[in-house]
């Protein structure tokens, strides 16, 4: 392999797959020299190794397992040229993800914090509502995503009242890589940096709480998590209920009844459905059982309600 030209023609025909066996010989002993006195392989050079390696894995894709992976395993040419695959396909991933317009686009974070003796409340774009007690900090979105709703809790103590959107779930990242997922409820979240546990307990609705590997558990009306964040265990116990406002705020009776649906975990039935069209304002209590509050709503209307044995369904109808 002196001469460059026939170099040159020999890599071509081994790329091509043409080779003979002895000239496959020829260029793999030629490569393997290359690889013991640790030269850096030119880009041509490994695009024709990783040419013909994508040719041998086609040869033997028909082969036993035990074949092939012998093939592997006593083949350092091949190993390292599959190797050289593997960092392309991952490099052609990684591009596809960062490339994505969405990727590309961070939003614009906002912070908010207090001091010791301050609380705060935050209203964001999606009508949500946010009090930071003393000593707190905040990070969200100036304008949050068409599909999710995302912030953090850096540290402190908050309580949320988050706007119901059925098709955007809201997220509070916290400290120590938990997260909690919610749709609309409200809620107060304990993440002081200098506590070994962090507390999150649930006024109204329902709250998802976990990390990247798993859920500790969804809390409901008067349920509390406490998380040990030395231990990484999370205990699930029943507290008090703080009284919270639930707010109908021009809009329709079908939008005021998913709201509690959610609220109380119940079922509301409209009999007939076009009585969901009717317009709604009015203010309640977290602390008022359901069957109080659609009592009152009935009364506006003129309407009767029933429910099941366990007021966990109920019908609405004239």
């Amino acid at each position: 392999m002196e001469d460059k030209k026939l170099a040159e023609q020999l890599l071509k025909k081994y790329s091509d797959a043409k080779a003979t066996p002895k000239e496959i010989e020829q260029v793999e002993n030629w490569y393997n020299s290359y690889e013991g006195k640790n030269r850096v392989l030119s880009q041509h050079q490994k695009a024709i190794i990783e040419r013909r390696m994508r040719i041998n894995l086609q040869q033997h894709i028909q082969q036993k397992p035990e074949i092939k992976t012998a093939l592997l395993r006593n083949n350092s040419f091949l190993q390292i040229a599959a190797s050289i695959i593997l960092v392309c396909s991952i490099g052609l991933a990684w591009w596809k993800i960062g490339s994505h317009p969405q990727q590309k686009l961070q939003p614009t974070l906002l912070t908010s914090s207090t001091q010791v003796n301050e609380k705060k409340t935050i209203i964001l774009t999606d009508g949500s509502e946010i009090t930071l007690s003393p000593s707190s900090r905040l990070s969200y979105p100036a304008k949050f995503a068409t599909s999710f709703r995302e912030i953090v809790l850096e540290e402190g103590e908050a309580f949320f009242k988050i706007a119901h959107e059925e098709k955007r779930p809201f997220n509070v990242q916290l400290p120590g890589k938990l997260y909690t997922k919610v749709l609309g409820t409200s809620f107060t979240i304990r993440a002081f940096k200098a506590s070994n546990s962090l507390n999150i307990s649930v006024s109204t609705g329902k709250v998802a709480v976990g990390n990247k590997s798993q859920v500790f558990g969804t809390l409901t009306k008067g349920q509390q998590i406490t998380y040990d964040k030395n231990k990484g265990t999370a205990i699930i116990s029943q507290t008090p209920v703080p009284d919270t406002r639930i707010a109908f705020e021009s809009i329709n009776l079908r939008q005021a009844l998913q709201k509690l649906e959610y609220i109380y975990s119940i079922k509301i039935e409209l009999a007939p459905a076009s009585l969901g069209d009717l317009g709604c304002t009015a203010t309640f209590h977290s602390k008022q059982k359901p069957e109080e509050i659609l009592t009152i709503i009935c009364s506006l209307y003129n309407l009767k309600y029933e429910s099941n044995p366990a007021h966990q369904s109920f019908k609405i109808y004239k």
